[in-house]
């Protein structure tokens, strides 16, 4: 019997939202599979159970939650004709709507709630659980618990603007964590960013239990990448060098967003050189099935014989940047 869950999408890229979600859980073994796509809304069923570690990882779904309730009937009151009872233990709990498709919000909730024992408490400004009812081809009920929660929100806390350090090209948290979880990366060895900067990738793989190693050219990035880890109390292995350094490392993965400036931030070289000098040498320590995930303004620029495309996600910043999120496996 396969586990069923409602994932709610940020707005901001709702593609990368669904991969970073499915990626994630495929590497981890829950064998998952796409049910249902309603944009923000996704529909995703699995193996087994999935651990709230795991949910704790996601940065670009807003919530998660456990479906334990599905009917195609139209009529609401009918469909819960088929429900015996919601048993959440002792948990207080409040009623829900998700998405825009506004229902009879209130009427259903009342219905819903006759489904829980009276012994429950509502709560309905810090509930234990929270009973979710969405409709759109089917009629869903969810459990969402408070131990389960995403990083949507909890990742802003990493935001440049509360670092002690900060660059004003540095990646945004919840970017630099799909990115880490697109990345195939394991708990046993350290994922890697060869261009570590202030440590905007580093901090997210670190808060993540995962083993970090930053690399970076020049000393003062080192010194910034050390001090906000320091900040969130975070470590992480820090070395100022070419990231050619990395052929005497061991890895699980690659991540990182390479400098799209020139001589200040690549040592006098090219963007163009810098990537194909820079693929060549990743490629060539890659074991098979590796992963790098890489952050490019021109997506054009990332391409190695060696190394297969699974994703190319655009992600907009203004008018003059777009973000390409690519992530490549070593044939």
């Amino acid at each position: 019997m396969r586990e069923k869950y409602l994932l709610e999408l940020g707005g901001e890229n709702t593609t990368l939202g669904k991969y970073e979600a499915l990626e994630l859980f495929k590497f981890r073994k829950y064998h998952p599979k796409l049910e249902n796509d309603y944009g923000k809304i996704v529909v995703i069923s699995t193996s087994k159970e999935i651990e709230n570690k795991i949910i704790n990882r996601l940065s670009m779904t807003k919530r998660l939650s456990k479906i334990i309730f599905s009917s195609r009937k139209d009529n609401i009151k009918k469909s819960l004709d088929d429900l015996q009872e919601i048993d959440i233990g002792e948990k207080s709990f409040a009623i829900r709507q998700v998405g825009g498709n506004k229902l009879e919000n209130e009427k259903t909730s009342i219905l819903i709630g006759e489904k829980v024992s009276i012994n429950n408490q509502t709560d309905l400004k810090d509930p234990d659980a929270t009973i979710l009812f969405y409709k759109n081809k089917n009629f869903n009920i969810s459990l969402a618990y408070k131990s389960g929660h995403t990083a949507y929100k909890k990742c802003l806390k990493h935001h440049i603007s509360y670092r002690p350090y900060f660059s004003p090209i540095s990646i945004h948290p919840r970017i630099a964590r799909a990115m880490v979880n697109l990345s195939n990366c394991n708990y046993t060895e350290p994922v890697i960013d060869p261009f570590c900067g202030t440590g905007g990738i580093l901090i997210e793989g670190a808060d993540m239990g995962l083993n970090v190693i930053g690399i970076d050219l020049k000393e003062k990035m080192i010194e910034f990448s050390k001090g906000n880890l320091k900040h969130y109390g975070f470590e992480a292995n820090l070395l100022k060098s070419d990231f050619k350094e990395i052929k005497n490392l061991e890895f699980s993965s690659i991540v990182c967003d390479p400098p799209y400036g020139i001589a200040s931030t690549t040592g006098g070289e090219s963007i163009s050189q810098l990537m194909e000098r820079c693929l060549d040498t990743f490629q060539k320590v890659m074991k098979r099935k590796q992963r790098l995930v890489i952050a490019v303004s021109n997506a054009e620029m990332v391409k190695h014989q060696n190394l297969k495309l699974i994703h190319k996600f655009e992600w907009y910043i203004h008018k003059s940047l777009t973000r390409n999120i690519i992530v490549l496996e070593k044939n």
